[in-house]
């Protein structure tokens, strides 16, 4: 399993575990074939040690104290990147001190400031192996000074409880739980009067949400942020910048530089030109670990990473993502994004959730397919592709039609996973 793959890549020795997760991680260390010490973070019913007591027992000697140089390794998280399986993505201490260096400041993070009367609070849902939680919401949280409230998973009453009993005034969104926010009939507009900023990241935002999300909360000032990042840049080099347009994931960092290159013959575009986003920033990841391969694809040379991902910027200078180049429908030779088509859809009143791939095709090569979670049950395949061939170009629209679903794939951070809805597609 993946777990265990990690663990024999990465080289670990111990493994520190939620109880929720306690079993998935000794079935995979019983796999291995040497010893690996388990740590949880709790009671449990194994009789493995619990990490708060160890921490406390006076009668545990210290073992000498490590001091890192700016070049070792300061987290291995994993992350498929551009291409492949999982692979571990070797950030430097280097790295995510120069990170934080240049987001941390009000432009950036809009945090009420601590002080003896004043505290931001911050909702601690984003799983914290990933760089998103991990980096934007624990480690530059607890940076300003603010208050994390977690949650172990996702359950919707106890997550609506927890935005009103705890005024929580920074959310950290994915695309799904927007959708929830704006379309849940649980999800009352007085249930959200606390929030002052909402941030959501993870898959190309849909517009209709984000404007919807800010005409339901009661703060008229909400201010919500498209972000975007990846592990590989330890998550970002860009920020959501105070008063940018909806759609854009914001301006360039201090001591950052991106260029977009032609997917078709590698040269440097311009404002308004989709291409493959390149960057260069100091917190970008030494290498993959025990992969050269892969480090040689991803990292061309002089300081620059290769994303995987289509963007263009505009004449002011605000990026916006448009797709992942390996997601990308090709239809009779052209392009089609299908984060462009979910958008599209998502603006019926009969669809909830939305999920596109394409199908092979004998002679276009690939056709468009839709997946959709109804919000209106009687929405029927034909009023949906009607729909949208009023609203795209001819080799856009859903020539391979509309399947509907009771739900989607989704990653541990609430992320389609687009190749098992493929998957799906090629067993239809």
């Amino acid at each position: 399993g993946e777990v265990a793959r990690q663990l024999v890549d990465s080289g670990a020795v111990a493994v520190v575990v939620h109880p929720l997760l306690e079993e998935a991680v000794t079935g995979a260390v019983g796999t291995l074939k040497r010893p690996i010490k388990v740590f949880v973070t709790g009671e449990n019913d194994h009789g493995l040690p619990d990490l708060t007591q160890v921490v406390q027992d006076k009668n545990i000697p210290f073992c000498d104290v490590f001091t890192p140089g700016p070049e070792d390794m300061s987290v291995l998280p994993y992350s498929s990147g551009t291409t492949g399986p999982p692979k571990g993505v070797w950030i430097s201490h280097d790295a995510i001190r120069a990170n934080m260096g240049m987001v941390l400041n009000g432009q950036v993070w809009p945090y009420i400031p601590t002080t003896a009367s004043s505290q931001e609070t911050v909702m601690g849902l984003m799983p914290f192996f990933h760089a998103w939680g991990m980096y934007t919401v624990l480690a530059c949280s607890l940076a300003h000074g603010a208050k994390i409230v977690t949650l172990p998973k996702f359950i919707p009453e106890f997550f609506m409880d927890i935005i009103k009993d705890h005024k929580i005034g920074v959310l950290h969104l994915v695309p799904s739980l927007l959708l929830f926010l704006v379309g849940h009939p649980m999800v009352k507009p007085e249930d959200l009067a606390s929030l002052r900023v909402a941030m959501c990241s993870a898959a190309p935002v849909p517009a209709p949400a984000a404007t919807a999300l800010k005409a339901k909360a009661p703060n008229k000032n909400l201010l919500f942020q498209e972000a975007y990042g990846m592990t590989e840049t330890m998550p970002s080099h860009w920020t959501p910048a105070v008063g940018g347009p909806i759609g854009s994931s914001g301006v360039l960092l201090p001591n950052a530089k991106s260029n977009v290159v032609s997917l078709e013959d590698g040269s440097i575009l311009g404002p308004g030109q989709p291409g493959e986003l390149w960057t260069k920033t100091p917190s970008v990841m030494s290498r993959y670990h025990n992969n050269e391969a892969a480090t040689l694809e991803t990292l061309p040379g002089d300081g620059w990473l290769r994303t995987g991902d289509v963007a263009m910027y505009d004449e002011v200078g605000f990026f916006y993502i448009v797709d992942r180049i390996k997601e990308l429908i090709k239809v009779k030779g052209m392009q089609v994004s299908p984060s462009e088509l979910e958008s599209e859809l998502l603006q019926h009143p009969g669809v909830g959730e939305v999920g596109v791939v394409g199908v092979p095709d004998d002679r276009a090569g690939e056709l468009p397919r839709a997946y959709v979670i109804r919000r209106d049950p009687g929405v029927t395949e034909q009023q949906l592709i009607e729909f949208m061939s009023n609203r795209v170009a001819p080799h856009k629209r859903l020539a391979a039609g509309v399947r509907f679903v009771e739900s989607l794939p989704k990653n541990q951070t609430g992320k389609l996973v687009r190749q098992t809805l493929k998957e799906m597609a090629m067993q239809d």
